[in-house]
């Protein structure tokens, strides 16, 4: 990429980026191309004393002030927001009043920021949601797939019934886009329209995070139709330091709140996203994405986002556990409600351990 991207705010320049972690001799090295591949994070899928699989991790780290703290691999990746973006998105049912006119509680706040696992909780608070606004799930335009949750999975073919909508893990976010567009007289059967007042009012928001007019160019439709947009990884690290210190304002504050209060709605019960928020006791707000993508960032500002280049999930867990230990940004008690994440154990379909998976630094 040729464009400036690197800066992050008025406080990051080029120049900045790579001295903190890499060191002056390499950091002339580090811009040249490819050579960021020797700084990346790696995710070691270990059998018996073999690397059997490897997933290379771009990450980067800010600190509290939004100086870039820590880089592994390239901090100007571009790669889509996908669900990472629920929080920001969930900003504009706050912005434009809709939730205080349809008088949204903070368990569905969180809900419109999460996804989710399509227990039957999760469908009761969207059905609730929908209700409120005199919409019910044939106005939701996500596409209906299996719950992860796996007793109303269970449920559902012990009845023969098919999923609907509402087991959509967005659907709390469309609910949300549904309920600002009616709160805004806006078109319901076009509120997934990239030029709709709601998602236009999502674009205006995300450029505000980010500093980033471009983002607005990279629109596309995301896996539950509904449009999303791509930035460097620099610059999501810098939108939830924004979102989660209330830089971005009241809306945000309120959301980081929900989030904080409800992390059962942000993801499930058991799911490492909803853990990782209750091991912090709401210390750290994060979510991730599809294709390997996380970010968040911990009350005082200090942000993180990360990328798992070949967008494999399951190294998720696993290097942000690793990367907020090494950075030492979590408390000994927080590492120890965690500890499972760290260095897993890989195990056979007998349960037996027959590796590991490990998270190599460089050096």
């Amino acid at each position: 990429m040729k464009e400036n991207r690197e800066e992050c705010g008025d406080h990051l320049s080029s120049a900045t980026i790579f001295a903190p972690t890499t060191g002056a001799k390499f950091a002339k090295a580090f811009r040249t191309k490819g050579v960021w591949l020797v700084n990346a994070l790696r995710v070691e899928v270990v059998r018996q004393k073999v690397v059997e699989a490897v997933h290379i991790v771009h990450a980067v780290a800010l600190d509290s002030d939004r100086q870039l703290h820590a880089v592994f691999g390239d901090a100007s990746l571009m790669t889509y927001w996908r669900s990472t973006a629920k929080p920001l998105q969930a900003m504009a049912v706050v912005i434009t009043g809709a939730a205080d006119a349809f008088g949204l509680t903070e368990k569905e706040l969180a809900i419109a920021c999460g996804s989710h696992a399509g227990s039957a909780d999760h469908i009761a608070v969207v059905r609730q949601m929908l209700a409120k606004g005199c919409l019910t799930e044939t106005h939701l335009q996500c596409a209906p797939h299996e719950p992860y949750d796996a007793d109303e999975r269970h449920r559902l073919i012990r009845e023969g019934k098919s999923p609907t909508a509402l087991h959509s893990n967005c659907s709390g976010k469309h609910a949300a886009m549904l309920l600002t567009a009616k709160h805004l007289g806006a078109p319901l059967e076009t509120y997934r329209d990239p030029n709709h007042p709601v998602q236009r009012l999502i674009a205006e928001g995300l450029v505000k995070a980010t500093d980033d007019p471009a983002l607005t160019d990279t629109v596309v439709a995301d896996g539950c139709g509904a449009p999303i947009w791509a930035s460097p990884l620099l610059k999501i690290a810098l939108a939830f330091h924004r979102f989660v210190t209330g830089a971005l304002g009241e809306p945000a504050q309120r959301l980081t709140a929900a989030m904080a209060a409800h992390p059962e709605m942000v993801s499930g019960k058991g799911h490492w996203n909803t853990r990782l928020i209750e091991a912090t006791e709401g210390r750290f707000i994060g979510k991730g994405g599809a294709e390997g993508l996380f970010a968040g960032a911990f009350r005082d500002g200090r942000a993180i986002a990360v990328k798992v280049q070949d967008g494999n999930p399951r190294a998720i867990p696993i290097v942000v556990t690793a990367l907020l230990t090494h950075l030492q940004w979590l408390t000994e008690e927080e590492q120890n409600r965690l500890a499972d994440y760290l260095e897993p154990p890989l195990k056979n379909l007998h349960g037996e351990i027959v590796g590991v998976f490990r998270v190599r630094f460089p050096p």
